[in-house]
């Protein structure tokens, strides 16, 4: 028998800057990373961005998104959803691992469940920025 509370519990919602587009994740994030890459650094106008991976199936969003593709330095192309109203960039898509979604973490309401165990595309920081040496590292990206 499935244990409905704790399900409910392992999961997270999150919502747009303007609370137009909301969503939750019926699961505890798979992997959560900090992406230096300069596309990650240039779209979120930050140093580096901070992704969840979740699976798509596992997510439910209320509201019509818009969409911005792309190719990353690493090939894959990349498909960008905000919200066109606020401009809020919500998710991303990447070919090269089908079934995952990318939920950005300054959309999470619950904001316990973030907790970052990687930093990605080290090579491409911004050299003043200190990252946490106790998380792993990969100077592009993780496998």
């Amino acid at each position: 028998m499935i244990n409905r509370e704790k399900v409910e519990m392992e999961g997270f919602t999150g919502r747009c800057l303007c609370r137009a587009i909301t969503y939750k994740s019926h699961t505890a994030p798979l992997k959560t990373f900090n992406c230096h890459c300069e596309d990650c650094r240039r779209c979120s106008g930050a140093p580096h961005l901070t992704n969840i991976h979740v699976k798509e199936a596992d997510l439910s969003i209320k509201g019509a998104l818009k969409s911005y593709i792309h190719q990353s330095e690493s090939g894959n192309k990349i498909t960008k959803k905000f919200y066109k109203h606020c401009g809020c960039q919500m998710f991303s898509f990447n070919e090269g691992k089908p079934g995952l979604v990318r939920v950005r973490a300054g959309t999470v309401n619950e904001l316990d469940i973030v907790k970052p165990q990687v930093d990605v595309w080290v090579s491409k920081k911004i050299p003043s920025i200190k990252i946490d040496e106790i998380l792993d590292q990969f100077q592009k990206n993780f496998i």
